[in-house]
């Protein structure tokens, strides 16, 4: 028996396009046959926004740089985000939080730039960077994805975020511990 998987999301600038597809093959079928077809991984309440500039960083270490911002209405919410960095200076950790207001929930760190002299370390060029984090808010919420660097910059070109960051609000009942199954 054959089986593969397949799941392909697309984020567009014009909205959210997802599908999967799971496909289970049978030698005695001889061919392969839909299993699960185009479930609803967005629903009316999901919040999609993706940048479509480029976003320069701050010069100054530190300083977070707003990259995508969102107000969304009282409840709960989970929050995925990615991000290409891009650095052509001497590397440096650059860093990305989800923040709702001035309270961050998720972040992620990358090494970003040339690894030559006067770099930080080891890094590359360009890293993506993906980002999760949840709350729950009593009232309406500014919701924001921002990065920036760590040391100030004096020589090469800044640190920026590549068009097509993507910001993900989910609308959630609620959210709690998660109940273990037996």
């Amino acid at each position: 028996m054959k089986k593969s998987t397949r799941l392909m999301t697309v984020l567009g600038a014009s909205g959210l396009l997802a599908s999967t597809v799971l496909l289970t093959g049978s030698t005695s079928a001889g061919a392969a046959r839909p299993v699960v077809t185009s479930p609803e991984l967005a629903t009316s309440q999901d919040v999609v926004r993706q940048s479509s500039s480029v976003v320069q960083l701050s010069a100054t270490g530190g300083v977070p740089t707003a990259v995508i911002y969102q107000s969304l209405p009282a409840g709960s919410w989970v929050l995925s985000a990615n991000a290409s960095l891009v650095s052509w200076a001497p590397s440096d950790y650059t860093r990305c939080n989800l923040y709702v207001g001035d309270t961050i929930v998720g972040g992620a760190t990358a090494m970003v730039g040339d690894p030559g002299a006067g770099s930080a370390g080891t890094g590359t060029y360009v890293a993506t960077v993906s980002l999760q984090g949840a709350f729950t808010s009593t009232a309406d919420a500014g919701v924001s994805l921002r990065c920036g660097h760590d040391r100030t910059q004096t020589t090469g070109g800044l640190p920026y975020v590549d068009p097509g960051a993507t910001l993900w609000a989910h609308r959630s009942d609620g959210l709690g511990l998660a109940k273990r199954g037996r």
